[in-house]
């Protein structure tokens, strides 16, 4: 696996199971490669809320935050854990799966490691509509954990 050319790896994560063990996986990576890893939590902007309703909008949006928050620091402490420095952010936008693509591109990551589905109760045959839509506009490789 070293000859793998990775030295930046992204693990969108969202809590759940799968997220976490998508997470486990890239940090095992991160620590045989020797390589930066970081954890990345993508606010998904309401978009149902009237424009005008500026009170509930900024409600939902500090509140989806504060979760995405706790995701980080819960993924920060499991990889110390395992002795992995872990970097963590925090982006917000409307399309999960093109913030996580834009957020690789813009950053020059090598990898992105992710997990089947998420926390979203929509499910696909094979893959969540996240990873698919991260597996076909990634420009660089994807790794799905199950």
């Amino acid at each position: 696996m070293s000859s793998l050319p990775v030295s930046k790896i992204l693990v969108p994560v969202d809590g759940s199971d799968e997220s976490r063990r998508a997470l486990n996986f890239a940090v095992n990576m991160a620590k045989m490669l020797k390589v930066d890893i970081t954890a990345l939590y993508v606010v998904q902007e309401p978009s149902l809320v009237p424009p005008y309703d500026a009170a509930t909008y900024a409600k939902i949006s500090d509140s989806l935050k504060e979760y995405g928050n706790k995701v980080l620091s819960d993924a920060k402490t499991m990889a110390k854990k395992d002795g992995v420095a872990l970097q963590t952010e925090i982006v917000s936008g409307y399309t999960v799966a093109n913030m996580i693509v834009e957020f690789a591109k813009t950053n020059s990551y090598d990898l992105i490691v992710m997990g089947t589905r998420g926390r979203s109760a929509v499910k696909r045959v094979l893959l969540g509509s996240v990873a698919f839509g991260v597996v076909t506009y990634a420009k660089c490789s994807v790794v799905i954990v199950r």
